[in-house]
C-alpha cells in the first residue's frame, strides 16, 4: 500500500496531476492507462464510494461540505481537483479517516478489476453503458447490505487448480462443477432457478435485454461489493441461464478472478477442437456439467428404457426432452451428449440439422428487472427510515411517483420524505 505524504502536518494544497501509473509495478498485466488513473479520478471514486455508502445524494454532500452541487459531480468524475480544507471537510461529513481518500490502490484494488472489465476488447464502445448499469447496481446492492448491516461479502468458494491444457481444463471444470453443487447442497435436481442460488449465495446480478451486443454476458469481483454477473437477456432463457453458469465458472475457477467477458465467438471456439483460451474452455465445461450433470443425464436417459450403448436410439425428441427438463438448449445439450461419449460426433452433427424444428430460440426475452432480493432489501432499508422515499426511488429506478405507487401497494406505510 502506498501512500500521499503529509509531512509535519502539512497536505498539499491541490493532488491534482498525481499518476497512478507507478502503481503498475505492483501489477503483474497490462499497465493502466496514466490518462484514466489519475489521483483526481481516484479520489473522486472514493468521495463517491463513501457518500453512496452512506445514502447521501450529491445535493446532500454538497451542503454539508459547502460546496456547489456541480462541484461535487466534477470531483466524483475526477475533473476537479480538492484543497486540503475541503479534503478535511469530505473526511468529517463522510466519516473517513484521511488515509481512506489518501491510500493508493495495490494489485488487489477494488477499481483495478473494474478497469480491467472497462478495457476489455470484447465489450464495443455502444456495450459500454452496460457495464456503466452494473457497477452502478453492484454498488447500491452493496450499500443497501450496508445500511442494513447485512454481510454481503465473498461467500463461494475457490475451485481454481492449475490446467495446462484443453484436457485439463475439461477435466477441472468438470470436477469444479460437482464441487460446487456439493458445497451449495444442490444435489443432481436442474437448475432451473440458478439466479435465486446465486443470489442467496451473495453474487449481485444484473439482467438486461441488450439487442445486436455479441456480448453474452461478463463477471467481475470487486473488493466494493464482492461477486457480480451480467447476462444479456435478448435471447432465449436456456442461453441466459447457460451464460449464467459459464460466468459463475469464472467466479470460482478462475482463482486470483478479476473480470471476464463471453461472447457467442468464445462460446463457439471454445467447444470446438481449435484453439482457444483455456479459462473459456475450462467455464464452458463447468456450465455443461453444472447444468447437465453426468449421473442425471445418463439417469434421465434410461428411464426413457433406451440403452444408450445404441447411439441411433439418441433421436431429436429424446434430445427436445432432455433439454426440457435441464433448462438448456438443443446445442448445449447436443455437446453435452457427445462429451459424455452418449452420441458421435457424426451423430451430434446429424441431429444438430435434424433438431431445427425443436428450437426454443422463440422464447420471449425478459425485460430489465431488478433482481428480487434487491428489490426486498430497497424496501426493507425504507421501512427501517435508512433511506427516504426519493432514495427509494433511485434505487428502484424509477420515479417518485411510481415509488410511491408500490409502496402503497404493498401497504407499507408512508414515511416521511
Amino acid at each position: 500500500m502506498q501512500r500521499l505524504s503529509l509531512d509535519n502536518g502539512f497536505m498539499y494544497d491541490y493532488l491534482t496531476t498525481r499518476s497512478l501509473a507507478h502503481c503498475n509495478s505492483l501489477q503483474g498485466n497490462t499497465p493502466m492507462s496514466a490518462e484514466k488513473w489519475t489521483y483526481p479520478k481516484y479520489l473522486g471514486q472514493r468521495i463517491k464510494s463513501a457518500r453512496m455508502n452512506l445514502g447521501l445524494s450529491q445535493d446532500e454532500l454538497a451542503d454539508a461540505v459547502g460546496l456547489p452541487r456541480p462541484a461535487i459531480s466534477q470531483i466524483e468524475n475526477g475533473k476537479r481537483a480538492v484543497d486540503s480544507m475541503e479534503l478535511m471537510a469530505f473526511s468529517r461529513v463522510l466519516r473517513q479517516p484521511l488515509s481512506f481518500f489518501l491510500d493508493l490502490p495495490d494489485e488487489n484494488s477494488m477499481e483495478e478489476p473494474l478497469a480491467v472489465l472497462y478495457r476489455a476488447e470484447d465489450i464495443a464502445e455502444d456495450d459500454r453503458p452496460l457495464v456503466d448499469d452494473f457497477v452502478a447496481l453492484s454498488r447500491d446492492y452493496a450499500t443497501l447490505e450496508r445500511l442494513l448491516e447485512l454481510d454481503g461479502g465473498k461467500v463461494l468458494p475457490n475451485l481454481s487448480a492449475p490446467i495446462r491444457t484443453k484436457w485439463d481444463a475439461i477435466i477441472t471444470g468438470e470436477k469444479g462443477a460437482a464441487d460446487l453443487r456439493a458445497n451449495l447442497s444442490l444435489g443432481l435436481a436442474p437448475l432451473t432457478d440458478l439466479d435465486r442460488i446465486l443470489e442467496r449465495a451473495g453474487v449481485k446480478l444484473l439482467f438486461r435485454p441488450r439487442p445486436g451486443s455479441g456480448v453474452w454476458g461478463f463477471s467481475v469481483t470487486s473488493k466494493e461489493f464482492g461477486q457480480g454477473i451480467f447476462v444479456n437477456t435478448y435471447c432465449a432463457l436456456e442461453r441466459q441461464r447457460f451464460t449464467l453458469a459459464h460466468e459463475l465458472g469464472h467466479l470460482v475457477m478462475d482463482g486470483m478472478h478479476r473480470a471476464s467477458v463471453f461472447t457467442e465467438k468464445q462460446a463457439t471456439e471454445s467447444f470446438d477442437d481449435g484453439d482457444t483460451v483455456l479459462s473459456e474452455v475450462r467455464a464452458n465445461a463447468f456450465a455443461a456439467a453444472f447444468l447437465m450433470p453426468e449421473i442425471a443425464v445418463k439417469d434421465a436417459i434410461a428411464k426413457l428404457a433406451i440403452d444408450p450403448e445404441i447411439e441411433n436410439r439418441i433421436t431429436p425428441p429424446v434430445v427436445k426432452y432432455l433439454c426440457d427438463q435441464f433448462g438448456v438448449s438443443c446445442d448445449a445439450m447436443l455437446w453435452r451428449l457427445l462429451n459424455l461419449k452418449v452420441i458421435s460426433r457424426e451423430r451430434r452433427q446429424s441431429l444438430s440439422v435434424m433438431r431445427v424444428s425443436e428450437r426454443s430460440s422463440n422464447v420471449v426475452p425478459r425485460s430489465f428487472e431488478l433482481p428480487e432480493r434487491y428489490r426486498t432489501l430497497a424496501f426493507e432499508a425504507y421501512m427501517q427510515s435508512k433511506i427516504s422515499i426519493g432514495k427509494l426511488a433511485d434505487y428502484l429506478r424509477t420515479d417518485l411517483y411510481e415509488a410511491r405507487k408500490l409502496v402503497k401497494e404493498y401497504h407499507l406505510p408512508q414515511l416521511a420524505a
